[in-house]
């Protein structure tokens, strides 16, 4: 899809009820992180795309899309609960 600038091409990108996985080409290395971090998406693909990553890499999307994370570390905070304990000794 053509784009006048990048701030229309995040638009158009984050102008879905959902936000699982996208993909974007670029060649401008700057511009991949600038978009990656603007784009609403679980998953981004940057010049490439397709289903990716072993169990190590998180897997979910944002919005519609689903809440939370399967695969890696991510997903195991959802079956953990953080807790603090001080103690003094003696």
């Amino acid at each position: 899809m053509k784009f006048k600038d990048e701030d229309e091409a995040v638009r158009m990108a984050n102008a879905t009820p959902f936000g699982l996985v996208t993909g974007l080409w670029t060649r401008d290395g700057s511009r991949q992180m600038r978009l990656a971090k603007r784009i609403q998406a679980g998953q981004i693909f940057i010049n490439n795309y397709g289903a990716g990553g072993g169990v190590e890499l998180p897997f979910g999307g944002y919005k519609a899309s689903g809440y939370g994370r399967e695969k890696g570390f991510e997903a195991l905070y959802g079956f953990t609960q953080l807790k603090t304990v001080a103690m003094k000794h003696g």
